[in-house]
Formats: C-alpha cells, sequence, structure tokens
C-alpha cells in the first residue's frame, strides 16, 4: 500500500502541476489553487473517511483541526498572493482558473468532478484492499501533523513576501520541494 499511496500522491499532487508549469504557463496563483481544490475535496470528505474506525476517540477534534487547517491554508495562500502580486485580481484569477480550457475542455468542468471521483474512489480502495483502520487513522494523524508544517510554510512563505520582493519561481520552487515531500512524510511510519 505505501509504494502505491506515494506514486499515486507523487503522480496527483506533483507531475500535473510540474507538467502545467512546465509546458502551460502555469504560475503561482494557478498551481495553488489547483493544491487548494485537491485540499478542500479531502477535507470535505473527511467525515466520510472516518466513519469506519469506530475506536478512534477524537473524531470530532480531527474533523474540527481538518476544516481549521484547511481554512488557514486557504487564507495564507490568498494573501501570499496578495503580498508577492500586488496587481493580481484574485476573483477574476479564480475564474480565469475554472474556465480554462486544455484541448478544448473548460478545466473546471473536468478538474471538479474528477475531484469527487477521486476521493470516493480512494476511499472505495481503502475498503476493498482492506486496509487496517489503525492504519487509516495513523495517515489521517499524519496528514493533519504535516497540515501544521504546511502552515508554518505559508505562514514564513508570506512574512518573506511582505518585507522583501521574492521571484515568482522561488514560490513555485518552494511549493514543488515541498510537495514532493510530503507523501514521504505522510507514510514514513506506515508499514
Amino acid at each position: 500500500m505505501k509504494k502505491i499511496e506515494i506514486f499515486s500522491a507523487l503522480l496527483g499532487d506533483v507531475a500535473l502541476p510540474l507538467i502545467g508549469f512546465l509546458f502551460w504557463d502555469w504560475g503561482f496563483y494557478f498551481i495553488s489553487l489547483f493544491f487548494l481544490f485537491d485540499l478542500l475535496f479531502r477535507t470535505l470528505f473527511i467525515k466520510r473517511r472516518l466513519k469506519p474506525i469506530d475506536e478512534l476517540k477524537n473524531r470530532r477534534a480531527i474533523i474540527f483541526k481538518a476544516f481549521l487547517f484547511t481554512f488557514l491554508e486557504v487564507i495564507l495562500i490568498h494573501c501570499i498572493v496578495v503580498g508577492a502580486f500586488p496587481h493580481t485580481n484574485i476573483g477574476d484569477s479564480f475564474i480565469y482558473f475554472l474556465t480554462y480550457e486544455e484541448m478544448g475542455i473548460a478545466q473546471g468542468v473536468v478538474l471538479l468532478p474528477l475531484l469527487l471521483l477521486n476521493e470516493v474512489m480512494k476511499i472505495r480502495n481503502e475498503n476493498k484492499m482492506g486496509i487496517p483502520y489503525s492504519v487509516r487513522a495513523q495517515v489521517l494523524s499524519n496528514n493533519q501533523d504535516l497540515q501544521r508544517y504546511r502552515i508554518l510554510m505559508w505562514v514564513l512563505i508570506y512574512l518573506l513576501v511582505l518585507f522583501f520582493p521574492v521571484p515568482e519561481i522561488f514560490l513555485i520552487m518552494a511549493f514543488f520541494i515541498f510537495l514532493t515531500a510530503q507523501p514521504f512524510l505522510v507514510f514514513r511510519n506506515i508499514k
């Protein structure tokens, strides 16, 4: 399971945004929105993911933290974008992200249903593969620990862009480095 999950995370979280950056001229905000939508769908499905884990005592705390941390990440990333690129219109850029066409199909039409399907399939595969609930609980716990580090990274980057002009390539590289390390950190102690 561990190798499949790491490969899947690298493929979905790193490869597609990297291809977008290299070949389709995606910028930091575009890549961030891709990441945020994925994070949002993962958070919306947290309650369903926790449902079969009966022995989990702090279920409400985990759900609260998931929504709180996601909210903080959304806010911090948008603060970074406003701080680093003051002439960026967030609303227009958001609409552009959803209506962006590659191969004649608007991204919003494809991306949102794919993210929904991805979460449903992850849960279904976990059940089908018979992944022990203790392992699922450990992965969720590792994800929340890692989300704390991501929030810390966003705070540090936000403070950096407040006081210094930061090139977009630096922001993108920091993002990709963290996204590449993330699956290895989440599954580090999972057997």
